[in-house]
């Protein structure tokens, strides 16, 4: 679901930006203001014009049964019962650990119970993502951006989630440069349409610490895809 923008003039910007407190408006700052300004409104122009990238659409099964086994997940982890979000808040970053797209869609179509940190008993529904990226930096999309998927223990109430087709670590993902090529040019573009700030897109492995994280039953994630050191270096080339 993409949420409708209006144009914005560099007026528009400035106001926005100084509305946010984000421009220094007081008579000792007034030296540094036009800098300010300029690079406030900068970043702004930047997020209201990032472009939607190439996106193959490749839909998993996602029918009645599945949401409401999704709105039943997040009853029980977040105390409302809903399969879908308004505006998402973060955007997590995964790895397949599956060798191709293909293994990965069957895995997240088959929609197999899975539980979440060690001991944890397995739930319905099964894992997804938003988006899967293959090694060649064709990004494909596997459920509608209103649709919660089931992706981080936590957070899938608040977050976008986006898998990298790869077996074992970030830090091969980002050597191949089309693929991070095009997980930046999807991260960019999301940023625009939701407003998400770059602290807000992160790594699995980060997810326990995300000021959004909520979990009823004390769950939490396990996994090391994705851990700062190799999210710093992803985040520069977003917004």
């Amino acid at each position: 679901m993409n949420y409708p923008k209006t144009a914005a003039g560099t007026a528009t910007l400035i106001a926005l930006a100084v509305a946010a407190g984000s421009v220094a408006t007081s008579a000792s700052a007034s030296a540094e203001a036009p800098a300010a300004i300029g690079a406030t409104v900068a970043v702004a122009a930047a997020r209201a014009s990032a472009a939607r990238p190439p996106i193959v659409y490749d839909p998993i099964p996602f029918g009645a049964k599945r949401k409401n086994q999704m709105a039943a997940y997040a009853q029980r982890h977040y105390g409302v019962y809903t399969s879908s979000f308004g505006i998402p808040k973060q955007v997590i970053l995964h790895y397949t650990v599956s060798p191709t797209y293909s293994s990965t869609w069957n895995w997240m179509a088959a929609n197999a119970a899975a539980g979440g940190n060690a001991g944890t008993k397995k739930e319905k529904p099964g894992a997804c993502t938003h988006f899967v990226i293959a090694k060649n930096g064709t990004i494909y999309q596997l459920a509608p951006l209103d649709v919660m998927c089931r992706h981080v223990v936590g957070l899938n109430n608040q977050a976008i989630g986006i898998e990298f087709v790869e077996m074992k670590s970030a830090r091969n993902i980002l050597r191949r440069k089309k693929q991070v090529a095009a997980g930046r040019a999807l991260v960019r573009w999301l940023q625009s349409e939701y407003g998400i700030a770059k602290r807000d897109v992160i790594g699995h492995a980060m997810a326990n610490k995300s000021r959004f994280f909520y979990d009823r039953l004390g769950w939490f994630n396990d996994h090391d895809d994705w851990p700062t050191s190799h999210v710093k270096i992803f985040r520069r080339g977003i917004l």
